[in-house]
This record gives structure tokens, sequence and C-alpha cells, in this order.
């Protein structure tokens, strides 16, 4: 955690570990969004889609989890990713990369 003093008084935020997290993932260069997802998500298990790292899901997904202590708006989405932990997909993990811009 992070506080700045600005002239209306002090804010907290994560602004270096936002970004150390997109350095690590290899996404400096990705457009950001102004929603971290689309309204009413579903997120399904898709038997035929390919399957996925779960380390480098893993990863994602507990830094975007200790992202939210200052990016609550983040929460929701982070927590419907979150359900995927054991059967990954390739949706599931570009549903993360995207929640990460």
């Amino acid at each position: 955690m992070e506080f700045t003093e600005v002239a209306e008084g002090i804010v907290m935020h994560q602004m270096k570990y936002a970004f150390d997290i997109l350095k690590r993932f290899n996404m400096m260069n990705c457009n950001s969004s102004s929603s971290p997802t689309e309204t009413n998500v579903k997120l399904v298990m898709n038997e035929e889609e390919e399957h996925v790292d779960p380390i480098l899901f893993k990863q994602i997904v507990g830094s975007l989890r200790y992202l939210c202590n200052s990016r609550h708006d983040i929460a929701y989405a982070v927590g419907i990713i979150s359900r995927f932990m054991s059967e990954l997909r390739v949706s599931h993990l570009l549903t993360a990369y995207f929640l990460s811009v």
C-alpha cells in the first residue's frame, strides 16, 4: 500500500504494485479498459477447449486478489475467475488477462 498526500487529504493506492503486475505478465502494451468485466458475464466449463498452465493462472489470480485491497471495482470479476482454479481453459485465462488491464 502506498499513501500520497494531495490537496484534499491522503490517498491510498497500489499504483506501483499494479504496474508490477502488468510488467510481470508482459501486459505493459495492452489497452486499458474502463470496466473490469462485462455486465452479467458468465464463464462456463467448455470441455472442448484446451487446458492452460494452472500455475500462471493462479499467479495472476493471486496478484489480482491482493490488488482488490485498493481496487474494489475488480473484486467481483476476480471472484468470477477464481471459480475455475481446478479446470482451467483458454477462455478463463483470457478473462484473467483482460481483467489485469
